[in-house]
């Protein structure tokens, strides 16, 4: 299929399925490129476009603090000029007439379509949603219903040791809780950080008193009397009030797969400017496998930081020519009194490791085939600066890089 014209004109409609950060991005590219037409922004949940990353932190460690973690007041959502449709799931796109249908009957003609659907969790079966005690950590309603049981002396299994899952492990920590991590790996956040990152991760987690059962899974759940026991991979059975599930996301993808749209590597398949196979629909943020002109190949990422970019630039890429998406991966995490930022893999062939972990304070470069390929800062925000003018750029010599007494201008 060829391109579609450029949007322009104010009798056209956007259709935005997704109310999420991608979503909503794309509704501020859309208006920040000048279109003049009318934005519709579906959402299956019933609150405002809200931000997710302190549900699992601040949500859960405040009373009252979910009230204060809208994207868009509404004063901002008045000035974009939204059609907001909030508790409305779309269930099917009919191509050919160019609408949507939502659950109930009810349909939204379209002009582009945007697909900002986000993901879902992935579930266990030996630990259902919806079972008592079992939380899984998503929506902000989820994260109320779990602050409710974060009580002082409270056993709190987490089942997955991933960047949520630690993240709630510190919260849970700081509330009082007995917590217990049971992760599949032999460390934690071992798709997401370098072994240097998760050592250093693992410690401080042990030091608060976290126990954590790596290389472990669990093999199903039993109740009684009130309470959870989870017999383990390893022949040991862990009592627990309270099991969070984090075992990863999974892109909902299903109605462009049903709407015939290329879904591959576990997303909607987008161009670098968010174009699927379809010229009219596009797709933003963590559904879309999209193309990244900066790795020269297609990617799918699960962080914020890429649905607030991908989202801006697939609304203003409708309305105007614009270059191809070329952001970096990144994302970041607080737990504790520890600050970690990651820009561009988390992981290379080689890591070394800038400054002394035991201090609290260090960087880790990411090397693989001869280049910097990414840059990990431990409580380091003013050496990440620096450093990630190295991504891409051939690797120093190790042992400069590893030299916190060699400026890193110079290497860039």
């Amino acid at each position: 299929m060829t391109a579609a014209e450029p949007l322009e004109r104010a009798d056209q409609t956007v259709v935005i399925v997704g109310a999420g950060l991608a979503g909503l991005r794309v509704a501020e590219g859309l208006r920040g490129a000048g279109f003049p037409g009318r934005v519709v922004l579906v959402g299956d949940e019933p609150h405002a476009p809200y931000d997710r990353p302190p549900l699992s932190k601040a949500v859960l460690e405040i009373e009252g603090h979910e009230h204060t973690i809208k994207l868009a007041p509404e004063a901002m959502l008045a000035a974009l000029s939204v059609d907001l449709r909030l508790g409305q799931r779309v269930v099917r796109i009919d191509r050919e007439r160019r609408e949507v249908e939502l659950q109930g009957g009810g349909r939204i003609a379209y002009d582009r379509l945007v697909l900002a659907t986000g993901s879902r969790v992935r579930t266990l079966d030996a630990l259902p949603p919806g079972a008592p005690g079992v939380h899984y950590l998503r929506g902000l309603d989820d994260a109320v219903a779990l602050r409710a049981e974060l009580i002082p002396g409270r056993k709190v299994a987490i089942v997955g040791g991933g960047v949520i899952g630690m993240e709630v492990a510190a919260t849970a920590r700081g509330r009082g809780c007995e917590v217990t991590v049971i992760e599949a790996a032999s460390r934690p956040m071992a798709r997401t950080a370098s072994p240097a990152v998760s050592c250093y991760f693992e410690q401080r987690h042990r030091q608060a008193g976290v126990d954590i059962r790596l290389g472990t899974t669990v093999e199903a759940v039993e109740r009684q009397d009130g309470r959870l026991w989870l017999p383990l991979s390893t022949g040991e059975t862990l009592e627990a009030q309270s099991v969070v599930v984090g075992v990863g996301v999974r892109a909902n993808t299903e109605l462009a797969a049903d709407a015939g749209l290329e879904v591959r590597a576990g997303g909607i398949v987008v161009d670098a400017h968010g174009a699927t196979s379809d010229p009219l629909i596009f797709a933003a943020g963590e559904a879309a496998t999209h193309f990244n002109d900066l790795l020269g190949r297609h990617d799918r990422q699960e962080t914020w930081n890429h649905a607030a970019a991908h989202g801006e630039h697939v609304g203003r890429a409708m309305v105007a020519p614009a270059e191809p998406y070329s952001q970096p991966a990144s994302y970041w995490s607080d737990q504790y009194d520890i600050n970690l930022q990651i820009v561009g893999a988390p992981i290379g062939e080689t890591d070394v490791v800038r400054g002394d972990p035991a201090s609290g304070r260090f960087v880790v470069f990411h090397v693989a085939a001869g280049r910097v390929v990414g840059v990990s800062a431990v409580n380091a925000v003013r050496e990440l600066r620096a450093a990630r003018r190295l991504i891409g750029a051939p690797a120093p010599d190790p042992a400069a890089l590893a030299d916190p007494a060699v400026n890193l201008a110079p290497l860039a």
